[in-house]
């Protein structure tokens, strides 16, 4: 919770959207205007069921707040968790300031800003909007109201700060220490000087060098770091090896039944949903440790709503999930023709029981018995972030994939994405794993564009 200020806020639609228990971040008065309530129940029938349905959760948070309440008492403010209290202002009848009057901008923004401007005059101190949009913000601060971005809990201030979950040594490792002295040996458990190791190390925290060392820690005290080493040459998976240290890393991670929750960051053309997919299948259809496997999406579209798709569920959801047909592709098309190819591919499909569906699509169920890869979740808000990994049940691994320089939601930044939050969150769960990749392997283009574009 962000700390008492005395500086009023007013809300906009864009932030109680994008995590709706923004309402209760604060421990200043809150003002939520009747032109937010109008988009919030304009939002209830939008086609993205996601949207629609954090615009529903809003409407029934501040249902909760008010149905019991008298109108002298929605007057006079609402006493919230924090001390603070929540307002409804009515902000339709005000006059509105000259500066906004032939703004071709959003009428509706330019009624909050209004509202805004009217209240700092009758509080006779500084109010902030708080709203996702930019331009938003920039127009509140041209006529003298200040404006900030929602306040979101476990944001990352630095997005390079972000918890890697593996450290990289130049040179052999072990030629680093001075002598044997430096280090106890037990069951294959080393016990290292904490100080070899950067801040970050904690358990579950990996590390490699080039002599081929890849080490998982599996406790770390104030002077010394137990490690366990893992094997030399790790097996193929789904007849995959891995291409790098750090893939070999998130092989493993994504094999081991220990964790239920694995997180993998990186440039695209990494191998990020490769693995994944590879992971799945030989654990689905060679160990049979899940019935079938989940692709989840958050975005459907890059740009634009393309307009009606024809066929079922799977048919539209197929041509969004290009990342993961194509991996599939990668694995079993070999020399065939494009039609056995493809006939190929459904196969595998269908044997392996993978089920495509769109993130709207998730709401309300519960995955159990299966491995679930949630694509371009670097696009999700935390409250979308939160919804996936709560579907969880018996016997569920989820694999949490993106690419944070590859953002294509307007209030979604590498700072706000559900996936950079869930990395500070869950580096603290036992059974989470984090894995950020840093080489391209797709083609020297790709690295070339990743690098410099």
């Amino acid at each position: 919770m962000i700390k008492k200020t005395n500086v009023p806020r007013i809300l906009d639609t864009s932030a109680l959207v994008h995590d709706p228990r923004s309402l209760y971040a604060y421990q200043d008065d809150i003002y939520i205007c009747l032109t937010v309530l109008e988009e919030l129940d304009n939002l209830k029938e939008r086609r993205d069921k996601s949207v629609s349905a954090d615009a529903r959760f809003c409407i029934r948070m501040l249902e909760d707040l008010t149905s019991t309440v008298e109108t002298e008492q929605l007057i006079n403010g609402i006493e919230l968790q924090g001390g603070n209290k929540l307002f409804i202002a009515v902000d339709t009848k005000l006059d509105i300031n000259e500066s906004l009057k032939h703004d071709l901008g959003s009428a509706a923004d330019n009624r909050i800003i209004n509202f805004a401007y009217y209240l700092k005059g009758k509080l006779k101190q500084e109010v902030k909007i708080v709203t996702r949009d930019i331009n938003m913000r920039l127009k509140a601060r041209s006529i003298g109201v200040e404006a900030e971005d929602v306040a979101i809990d476990n944001q990352i201030s630095d997005i390079d700060l972000l918890y890697s979950g593996v450290q990289y040594f130049k040179g052999d490792f072990f030629d680093k220490l001075e002598s044997d002295k430096d280090f106890t040996l037990s069951d294959n458990i080393y016990c290292f000087s904490k100080q070899l190791f950067n801040q970050d190390v904690q358990f579950n925290f990996y590390w490699y060098d080039d002599a081929g060392h890849i080490g998982l820690v599996s406790e770390v005290t104030d002077e010394y770091v137990y490690t366990r080493l893992l094997p030399a040459k790790l097996e193929k998976i789904w007849g995959i090896s891995p291409k790098n240290p750090r893939q070999a890393i998130a092989l493993q991670q994504l094999t081991d039944p220990y964790y239920d929750l694995n997180i993998i960051l990186g440039p695209a053309g990494s191998g990020k949903t490769f693995l994944a997919v590879a992971a799945a299948l030989h654990q689905v259809l060679e160990t049979k440790k899940y019935k079938k496997i989940v692709v989840v999406r958050t975005r459907d579209f890059v740009d634009d709503d393309p307009g009606f798709l024809p066929g079922d569920l799977v048919e539209k959801s197929l041509p969004l999930l290009g990342g993961v047909t194509d991996a599939l592709l990668s694995m079993h098309g070999g020399d065939n023709s494009e039609k056995q190819s493809i006939m190929t591919i459904q196969h595998i499909i269908e044997k392996a029981n993978i089920e495509f569906t769109s993130f709207a699509y998730i709401r309300g169920r519960s995955l159990e018995d299966c491995f679930v890869i949630f694509e371009e979740a670097a696009n999700a808000t935390k409250a979308q972030v939160k919804a996936m990994l709560s579907r969880a049940s018996k016997n569920c691994k989820i694999a949490c994939v993106g690419n944070l320089a590859q953002i294509d939601d307007r209030f979604v930044t590498p700072q706000t994405s559900g996936l950079s939050i869930a990395v500070n969150v869950y580096k603290n769960y036992d059974h989470c794993s984090v894995l950020i990749f840093d080489e391209v392997e797709r083609s020297s283009l790709a690295a070339f564009t990743e690098k410099y574009f």
